[in-house]
Formats: structure tokens, sequence, C-alpha cells
């Protein structure tokens, strides 16, 4: 329970900057990704779109330094769901990329 509360608090505190932070910097960053990174992503995360669109090479190369046990934490926030991105395709974009991260599991 307490890792749950955790969680909570995290979650308030990011989607809160989010809203007070202004978002044309590129240096604010999400589990180690630029916000304007995760922009270029948002494509291939998308929820109800079928068929995804693979991830562009400024996608991945905006992922190269993510930090996945973060992005694990939010997997299951409704942080992601304010941006339309579907948990389980943006857990998929390490290994579309070819990236390191890909052998990385929740």
């Amino acid at each position: 329970m307490e890792s749950y509360t955790k969680l909570a608090i995290v979650t308030i505190v990011l989607v809160a900057t989010l809203v007070t932070e202004p978002m044309a910097t590129s240096d604010f960053l999400i589990c180690g990704v630029t916000f304007d990174g995760l922009k270029t992503c948002q494509p291939a995360v998308a929820k109800d779109v079928d068929p995804l669109p693979p991830p562009t090479p400024e996608c991945c190369a905006a992922l190269t330094n993510a930090n996945m046990p973060c992005f694990c934490k939010l997997k299951d926030s409704s942080f992601l769901g304010l941006y339309n991105i579907d948990p389980e395709h943006a857990m998929e974009l390490p290994g579309k990329c070819k990236l390191p991260q890909a052998s990385f599991h929740c």
C-alpha cells in the first residue's frame, strides 16, 4: 500500500508539473527523455490506432537514454492516458528501436 501511495504522489506531481511547466522547452525531462522526444514517439504509441506507424528515427534517438524502470512506474498510471499513449505500445518501443533496453521487462 505504501508503494502505491508513493506512486500516486509521484504521478500527481508529474501531472501538476506538466500542467504548469511551459512545454516549449526541450529541457523538460520525463524518465530521462525530453518532452519533445516523447512527442516524436506519440504516433507510434497512440491508443486506438490500427495499424500503428513504426517509431521514427527521431523517436528512437530520443529513447536512447530512457530510464525504463521509471517508465514502468508510469505504465499503470493515468498519466499516459492524458497524452493518448497506450502503455503496452510504449513498452514495445525499445524493441522496435533495437535499443539495449529492449530486453528490459517491467
